[in-house]
């Protein structure tokens, strides 16, 4: 029995909110992400040169849902 065998699985702390595919010069996959503990949402696009950012809204600003407190949930 090892040492990671008593701990309880947590849930995962990020989530992938919406995923699509993108064709153009190539095909990509593009993906938000959110962060379950902060609600920041990300963008993941994978490629030939994958990358994760921030998703920014119409105001500027860094896009952040509302979390279940305790529950790690969106609440939709």
């Amino acid at each position: 029995m090892g040492f990671f065998d008593k701990e309880e699985k947590k849930p995962d702390r990020f989530r992938v909110k919406s995923e699509q595919y993108i064709s153009g010069m190539g095909m990509y996959y593009m993906a938000v992400v959110v962060d379950s503990e902060t609600g920041v949402n990300y963008v993941f696009m994978g490629g030939e040169s994958p990358s994760l950012t921030p998703l920014i809204g119409a105001d500027g600003k860094i896009v952040v849902d509302e979390i279940a407190e305790n529950l790690g949930e969106k609440i939709y």
